[in-house]
């Protein structure tokens, strides 16, 4: 009892000296000064930079160099703060030039270490290489492997003690063991003790690997290196891991009682300590996790994410056990062997699927927390990882289903009718869906090591196509149109535009303009004059497709005596941010990004929605109590009330009729006279014949009809013109035309209005 007094004491001692405030992880610069791309009109006195995070400044650096490459002498980095969020540096007056800040920071938290590098001129433009600041947080190998070790050792600790606790100990309470069960039972805690001592060794390289790659950068081995790096959260998480695979390892020894007779060490005090101490080191793994980087709610998120950790570390190390004991179990008489299969699986179910739901629910928050949104999500190396963590999730879940609907009944009818040919098929196939269940379970454990190391979506930058040029070519009139997008990305592009005749030749063009729309959302349109560079040669430069989705522009050629002549493209801006022709294809996953930004919170609540029926399903057969089954229908009915308030929200708000209707008509020659013949058939009488809402009906109309050379069309997307001009408008005056032209009709329709609205506004001054 002495013993264990002093344990538990020494167990108390370790949590309570370990105990840290929240912060930050991956430091990101918040602002600097001067600001990347200032022009100033003398030297600034020093450097400054803010991060989001504490850093640690004995071991981060800010250097600079002037655009030939030679670096300044500047003073020593001091913090500028009490939270060492701020770091400075002293410069001494400078020449005019343009110069480049470089910094290097660790963080506080993690021990990750990012940089990244702007430019400011002084009297002059920064440098042109430099248009913005950028940032970089590398993967460091060493580091993903620690982690992956890490959650491997914890997943063999918590299996090794949940195991035994929830799931084998309850099955023999009420049971009367023969000797050969008694055995099997003292086998498998004797090899749970081995793989205890495995997950020991785990943690101490894991350990090991952090020590060499921390030591790499900052020389922990002399001076007071190792004493600050100790004083950072990740220093004393170290710390805080090493303590307690101390205390584990003293608690391993003294399972080493086990006797043959199958109950000493087997129960007790001991196995309660040993999941209260493999959970410390779960919440170790919450703490240094992107969970931290939460600029707000921060200790809200590291519960979240400790949760996460140990659902997740529950049921993988979970599953091992079962399929150990499933593997052990062999050697009993048929009958015994079948019953405790058929135990095993119905005590793991309602374990797992609590963990599972619990795994799902704070998955959901941490994704929305982490990655932030659907583009991001298959846009960046953090969310395309996510993604595959989620398909080998998939399969587990998959092979759960079929070890708890089709090989559970099996074993059911096997226990009963222990004759029959297919009882040994079914245990058989039971231990083979545990199997692999577990080998998908540890591809989750290594795609998490590398995942927890990355930087998380929200921060990271979306990963980049490849610079090139886009060629757009559009016959309109007697005109060819062509356009040359460089370096075809969103963001900053140069458009070429070439105007040749029948012949060939360059076409006699007083004015160009484009005109850009975004056809995702009601954002308006962006317009601008090209400059002329030679006969029939025009340029434009700007940023003008800056989001991600479709776009269409519209070149607009002024000549003398004729009518303007207009030549439109659709383009599609993918997610690494390539700009080319809207019917060359979207990659599946941007396509289905989009989908689900379209839809919004119309697509989240029909997934949670979805989710809540199916596991509702799932509860009822994987409950074997009712205790068990309350909080897994508890996970279902908080899903379905989010999904369905999403569901309410999107339908008495975001929804409407034309929302996802997409004009499938490009406004070409034709589809503008057919749109103008329909016009003044059917409008002109209350819009009058250049749209200005002056027909000769409109006195007698109010509200007075649209005005199109106002700038009306430009706020609204082409579904919401074809829903009004086949359904009318509530409210005013604008009548339904369903009954007098049809769908399509009513697509060149709404081209002829939008082009209509472009002409009127040119005439206007």
């Amino acid at each position: 009892m002495n013993l264990k007094r002093i344990f538990w004491l020494f167990v108390l001692l370790v949590f309570i000296g370990t105990a840290v405030p929240q912060a930050h992880a991956h430091a990101v610069p918040e602002f600097s000064s001067p600001a990347p791309n200032a022009v100033l009109g003398e030297s600034p006195a020093q450097i400054s930079i803010q991060f989001n995070e504490p850093v640690v400044p004995t071991f981060s650096q800010i250097r600079l160099l002037t655009q030939s490459g030679e670096e300044v002498d500047i003073g020593p980095l001091r913090a500028l703060d009490l939270e060492n969020r701020m770091i400075g540096v002293e410069v001494p007056p400078l020449p005019q030039g343009a110069y480049l800040v470089s910094w290097q920071v660790l963080s506080a938290v993690d021990g990750h270490t990012t940089s990244g590098t702007y430019s400011f001129g002084v009297g002059v433009a920064a440098m042109a290489v430099s248009n913005e600041a950028t940032l970089s947080a590398q993967i460091s190998v060493l580091d993903a492997v620690a982690r992956w070790l890490t959650l491997t050792a914890v997943s063999l600790l918590m299996g090794l003690f949940t195991f035994r606790l929830l799931v084998w100990n309850p099955l023999w309470r009420k049971v009367e063991r023969e000797a050969a069960e008694l055995a099997v039972d003292v086998r498998l805690a004797r090899l749970g003790m081995r793989l205890g001592m495995v997950a020991l060794a785990l943690l101490a390289m894991a350990l090991v690997l952090i020590f060499i790659n921390q030591n790499q950068n900052f020389d922990l081995i002399s001076g007071e290196n190792f004493g600050i790096w100790l004083s950072t959260r990740f220093g004393l998480m170290w710390l805080y891991r090493f303590l307690l695979t101390a205390v584990l390892l003293f608690l391993l020894l003294l399972f080493m009682n086990v006797t043959d007779d199958g109950q000493s060490g087997l129960s007790g005090w001991q196995w309660v300590a040993g999941f209260i101490l493999a959970s410390g080191l779960a919440y170790s793994v919450a703490m240094v996790s992107h969970s931290a980087a939460l600029p707000e709610n921060s200790a809200q998120a590291v519960l979240v994410d400790f949760a996460h950790v140990l659902a997740a570390t529950m049921w993988v190390g979970g599953l091992l056990f079962l399929a150990l004991a499933l593997w052990l179990a062999r050697s009993l008489a048929a009958e015994d062997r079948t019953w405790l299969y058929l135990s095993l699986i119905l005590n793991f179910s309602g374990l797992a699927a609590m963990a599972v739901g619990l795994l799902a629910v704070s998955g959901v928050y941490l994704a929305w927390q982490h990655v932030g949104s659907w583009t991001r999500l298959v846009g960046t190396a953090y969310g395309l990882t996510l993604l595959l963590k989620l398909g080998i999730a998939a399969i587990t879940i998959l092979t759960a289903g079929v070890n708890l609907l089709y090989i559970k009944p099996r074993l059911n009818r096997a226990y009963e009718h222990p004759e029959a040919p297919e009882s040994d098929t079914a245990v058989r196939r039971s231990r083979t869906i545990v199997s692999v269940e577990l080998v998908a379970a540890l591809l989750i454990l290594l795609v998490t090591g590398f995942l927890t190391d990355m930087q998380r979506g929200v921060d990271a930058p979306l990963l980049a196509d490849a610079p090139g040029q886009t060629v757009l070519t559009q016959q309109a009139d007697d005109l060819t149109v062509e356009v040359m997008i460089t370096p075809a990305l969103v963001g900053s592009n140069t458009f070429e535009i070439k105007i040749t005749d029948d012949m060939g030749h360059a076409a006699a063009v007083d004015e160009v303009s484009a005109r850009f729309t975004y056809l995702e959302q009601s954002l308006g349109a962006a317009d601008a004059d090209a400059e002329p560079m030679a006969p029939g040669l025009f340029h434009l430069e700007g940023s003008y497709i800056s989001l991600i989705g479709d776009w269409q522009m519209e070149v607009s050629v002024r000549r003398p005596d004729t009518f303007d002549t207009f030549a439109a493209y659709r383009l599609h801006a993918g997610i690494g941010g390539n700009i080319r022709p809207i019917d060359s294809g979207a990659r599946p996953l941007e396509r289905a990004a989009q989908f689900m930004t379209l839809t919004s919170t119309g697509g989240t609540g029909l997934l949670l929605v979805l989710f809540a029926l199916g596991w509702g399903f799932v509860a009822v057969k994987a409950a074997k109590t009712e205790w068990q089954l309350i909080p897994l229908l508890a996970i279902s009915l908080v899903a379905f009330w989010l999904g369905a308030s999403q569901l309410i929200n999107f339908f008495t708000i975001e929804y409407t009729p034309a929302k996802f209707a997409t004009n499938p008509f490009l406004p070409d020659v034709e589809s503008i006279a057919l749109g103008q013949e329909l016009f003044a058939e059917n409008c002109v009488p209350c819009h009058g014949e250049l749209g200005r809402g002056d027909g000769p009906t409109a006195v007698n109309l109010y509200p007075p009809p649209a005005d199109f050379s106002s700038g009306h069309t430009a706020t609204h997307p082409d579904g919401d013109l074809y829903y009004w001009i086949l359904n009318g408008v509530p409210d005013t005056q604008m009548p339904p035309f369903a009954d007098r032209i049809s769908n399509e009709e009513a697509w060149h329709l709404v081209n002829y209005v939008r082009r209509l609205s472009v002409q009127t506004s040119a005439a206007n001054p």
